[in-house]
C-alpha cells in the first residue's frame, strides 16, 4: 500500500519534503528536552516530548522514503 515511484516523484517536489532541516531541528530539540526532563525527574514532560520527537522522526523517515523512491524515476526534461 506504499505510494508508487511516480507518486513519490511528484511528492518530492513539495516544500515539506525538500526542506527537512526543520524536522531535524525539531527532533534534536525534543530529544534534548526529553533527556533534560528525565534527569530532572519529570516523567510527564519526558513522555510528551518523546512522543512529539517520535512523530517528527516518523515524518522525517517518510520524507526520506519519498525522496529515495523518487530517485528511481527518470528525471523529466
Amino acid at each position: 500500500m506504499l505510494p508508487s515511484a511516480e507518486t513519490c516523484a511528484r511528492w518530492s517536489k513539495r516544500k515539506f519534503v525538500r526542506q527537512p532541516h526543520r524536522m531535524v531541528i525539531a527532533i534534536f530539540l525534543c530529544l534534548a528536552v526529553t533527556i533534560y526532563a528525565l534527569f530532572s525527574g519529570q516523567p510527564g514532560p519526558a513522555k510528551l516530548f518523546g512522543g512529539i520527537g517520535a512523530f517528527f522522526l516518523a515524518l522525517y523517515a517518510a520524507a526520506n522514503y519519498i525522496v529515495w523512491k523518487a530517485e528511481q524515476v527518470a528525471p523529466e526534461e
